[in-house]
């Protein structure tokens, strides 16, 4: 019968996790601010301790040793210094050990090495002479496992490297269009590298992370490992699978481990990944105006996808058929043109001093565009619009000067909203309808209409217009108006137009000076109250919340009252300018309020664990454009740390 001797350590740690908030002993949460930075204080020191070197000495006298003729392995020093596994088979005088992904054999009676299943020859193993035999197998174990050994026959020293942290970080994306750090809609994986020390992690592995989230993993480290690698992909990448490993971008870094579980990460840095797999759309391509004065191309447009995506100016071709010429623009750099998406209706471009120069001369009712077949439009991220066919005869409208065929342009554009909360060039969510009005010049153009353009979209008409007219007036209401009704009219804001036409369907735009419409029709929401965590030193009250919308709308900090059950005594913010507090919304499940000199004064001695806020019913927040949050039906009371 053979007779094994196996012996293993496993090694457990135990792995701490950081979280965005911490548990009193009470159970009441504490902070995502201090007391976390103090326990990440922590655990940046823990990993200064992995990066240095463990030393440790074993005596060899009563220590374990396998024995085969003058050959002697002291057991210790390698199953608990380095880490290793050890099995020794006496019938067949073979002796393995095992680190992670290192495996090295030894036949005593065949006098043959292998490491890794690679036969070596330069081992000197057998070669040794006089009385060495105690240490000669422990250096060379130690010299394949990458760890320093040093001693004697009576005791042996084992340092294992410490763990130096990853870097050298490099992203290689593999795609159709590759841009440097950036994921795309053509993108099929990431792979990535980072340089580590060989010898440190023997057995170890490596976590490339995309912000919090892990992205991929190394799983096995050799001793002569100087890189990690790393790649998303399963063999058969496709860019859906990326998108669900990597779904959003963010800082880029590498964990590394060794055998023993002991981890650093690389130090923070500045190479961050882009990730955007949204493809440019565009539906359609009704008309185009040019505004020579203005050095502009508007092409009004159908269900363009993100603004300031840009749009490739060479597709574009104008045609002036009573001149019998056609222009194609440029993007020759400094003098060619440059266009961008302005919104779901609106490509800008911006007409260039070389462009402008050949389409002199471009004027009348006979001008087309033509936009040839490709991608007209593209994003940072390197995505591209699906290839358009040519599109050829789209209307142009020229204006010179600001004046067309005698007309003189609308003047002094005023935009008013009716009902609910009224802010200057502003619809909110509780205004019922608006009105507008223009000056015109009288008698120019009796029997004749005007238009209120809000960017490119017609959102009122004055259908007729008399003689001794000096003003031209707009209304979206239909005698029974609702916001609904306004939103479907003026769906989004911009720049606000008048075109005015005479009786014989001459027209002119009103030029400088035209008003910018601001249009936010969605109400702040937040759904519930939950926590609250004050730091008086830093005059910071910050409360977790659920479901809050957009970061930066206003919290009304009148609203909100402390109470200290010890003191018997309850104080509410005040929201005076100089003096007191102000709020807003930092982020879904966060709001920072600022609290002012006359607040932190009334909320001196607040302390202890019974200290609790009450939200007072009713809307808490607010936006920029008037809009407010649902009102809670109730007041809501919430446990309150105090962080000194």
């Amino acid at each position: 019968m053979k007779k094994i001797l196996s012996l293993l350590i496993t090694i457990t740690l135990l792995f701490t996790s950081v979280s965005a908030v911490f548990a009193k002993s009470n159970g009441q949460v504490k902070s995502n601010g201090k007391v976390k930075q103090q326990i990440m204080q922590k655990f940046k020191q823990q990993e200064k301790k992995n990066e240095k070197e463990t030393k440790q000495t074993f005596k060899i006298n009563g220590s374990p040793v396998i024995k085969y003729g003058r050959y002697k392995l002291p057991l210790a020093p390698v199953i608990k210094g380095m880490g290793a596994t050890v099995t020794f088979d006496r019938d067949t005088a073979i002796l393995t050990v095992v680190k992670g992904t290192d495996t090295i054999i030894i036949n005593f009676k065949d006098k043959t090495v292998t490491v890794n299943g690679a036969a070596d020859t330069a081992s000197g193993i057998f070669d040794a002479k006089g009385n060495n035999g105690m240490t000669v197998l422990v250096k060379y174990i130690a010299k394949i496992l990458g760890i320093r050994v040093g001693g004697d026959d009576d005791e042996i020293t084992v340092e294992v490297p410490g763990l130096n942290k990853p870097t050298d970080i490099v992203l290689t994306p593999a795609g159709s269009n590759i841009k440097p750090n950036t994921l795309n809609s053509t993108t099929t994986f990431l792979s990535a590298t980072a340089k580590i020390t060989a010898g440190q992690a023997t057995g170890g592995k490596a976590e490339l992370y995309i912000g919090s989230r892990l992205a991929a993993t190394d799983p096995s480290i050799s001793a002569t490992d100087t890189e990690v690698s790393f790649t998303t992909s399963d063999g058969t990448p496709t860019n859906a699978e990326l998108k669900a490993v990597i779904p959003e971008g963010g800082l880029v870094s590498v964990k590394l481990y060794n055998a023993a579980g002991l981890f650093v990460t690389s130090k923070p840095g500045s190479l961050k990944l882009l990730v955007d797999y949204t493809v440019p759309t565009l539906t359609g391509i009704t008309s185009a105006i040019y505004n020579a004065e203005g050095n502009y191309l508007y092409l009004n447009v159908s269900g363009a996808s993100a603004i300031k995506d840009a749009v490739d100016v060479t597709k574009l071709t104008l045609y002036d058929a009573s001149l019998g010429r056609s222009y194609t623009l440029t993007d020759t750099a400094n003098i060619g043109s440059k266009g961008i998406v302005s919104s779901a209706d609106t490509l800008l471009v911006n007409v260039g001093s070389l462009d402008k120069a050949n389409l002199a001369g471009f004027e009348g009712t006979d001008v087309y565009l033509r936009v040839a077949a490709g991608s007209l439009l593209s994003d940072d991220a390197g995505n591209v619009l699906n290839i358009l066919t040519e599109i050829q005869n789209i209307p142009v409208s020229v204006i010179n000067n600001g004046v067309t065929t005698g007309l003189n342009a609308p003047t002094n554009i005023t935009l008013t909203a009716a009902g609910g909360t009224v802010k200057p060039n502003t619809l909110n969510s509780t205004n019922l309808y608006m009105i507008a009005i223009a000056n015109i010049t009288a008698g120019q153009a009796t029997g004749g209409k005007a238009e209120l353009y809000v960017g490119t979209r017609l959102v009122a008409t004055d259908s007729l217009i008399n003689a001794a007219d000096t003003a031209v007036n707009f209304t979206t209401s239909d005698e029974t108006p609702v916001n609904a009704e306004l939103q479907a009219a003026v769906p989004a804001g911009g720049i606000v137009t008048v075109k005015l036409y005479n009786a014989a369907g001459a027209s002119v735009t009103s030029g400088a000076g035209n008003p910018s419409l601001s249009v936010d029709y969605a109400a702040p929401v937040i759904a519930s109250v939950n926590s609250a965590v004050y730091f008086p030193a830093d005059k910071k009250l910050y409360i977790t919340v659920t479901g809050a919308s957009a970061a930066g709308d206003d919290v009304d900090v009148a609203k909100l009252s402390l109470y200290d059950a010890s003191l018997g005594r309850s104080y509410t913010l005040t929201a005076n300018s100089s003096t007191g507090s102000s709020g807003v919304v930092a982020g879904p499940n966060l709001l920072v309020i600022n609290i002012g000199t006359t607040d932190k004064t009334g909320l001196e001695g607040f302390d202890g664990t019974d200290v609790t806020m009450n939200t007072a019913a009713g809307s808490l927040l607010s936006d920029d454009a008037g809009n407010t949050s649902s009102a809670f039906a109730a007041a809501q009371t919430v446990p309150v740390s105090i962080i000194k």
